[in-house]
């Protein structure tokens, strides 16, 4: 009984880091995306509050996909209703990674846009993270699936 509780705790731990690990990887490929893009526009001359905008947004396309397939792959179930939440949860994230952004920008004139995102970027990880995993691929709802 004692070795089935530890392998059980031991497997449990074994899958949050899998997930912190996938979402590692999903966060480092949004970065690259949304830093890279902001940076590219910048350089052709798009302001980087406009060209933020268009790069946020492929940005998520691809996190999204690459949360649910792995890191989360587990509760990948077709639930109703996951695509808004996980929208809705990136949004209010990048609101205020958005802000983090605006402001750094704001307060150090001439910085390059890839170290303004970096500082949003920050801010936003910890709240997709918890959002993420409590609201959009939330156990409960894909055992019910």
């Amino acid at each position: 009984m004692a070795i089935d509780l530890a392998d059980a705790r031991l497997a449990e731990m074994l899958l949050v880091v899998r997930r912190f690990g996938g979402f590692a990887i999903a966060g480092l490929s949004g970065f690259v995306i949304d830093a890279g893009l902001t940076e590219a526009l910048a350089a052709f001359g798009v302001s980087p509050y406009l060209g933020r905008i268009l790069a946020v947004a492929i940005a998520i396309t691809v996190t999204y996909a690459i949360n649910r397939n792995f890191t989360w792959k587990e509760r990948r179930a077709r639930v109703s209703g996951r695509r808004a939440r996980y929208l809705a949860v990136s949004l209010a994230s990048i609101g205020a990674n958005y802000l983090v952004f605006a402001a750094v920008l704001a307060l150090l004139p001439g910085l390059r846009p890839v170290l303004a995102v970096a500082a949003g970027t920050s801010v936003g990880m910890v709240m997709n993270f918890v959002g993420y995993s409590r609201f959009v691929f939330k156990t409960d709802e894909d055992q019910a699936a």
